[in-house]
């Protein structure tokens, strides 16, 4: 799926950097993004993708599911 690992999620969630997971990777989030990609972790049986917005619209949703659908994706952690 990508360089860094693969992901065989159930659940595929996306939150906002500044959700309590997303804290601590912050710049890795920031990074993945202006790189076109998005950050992801895995979170007790789903993928989180980790966006860096404060409010999630559907465009941003969207986009980051786009992202992880084509493999462009920086699994974290």
């Amino acid at each position: 799926m990508n360089e860094t690992g693969t992901l065989a999620p159930a659940v595929i969630d996306v939150a906002t950097w500044d959700d309590l997971e997303a804290r601590s990777y912050h710049d890795e989030v920031w990074s993945a993004w202006l790189h076109g990609s998005v950050a992801a972790v895995n979170d007790t049986g789903r993928v989180l993708l980790l966006v860096p917005v404060a409010i999630l619209t559907p465009a941003v949703i969207a986009f980051a599911l786009r992202l992880y659908e084509v493999g462009s994706v920086t699994v974290l952690g």
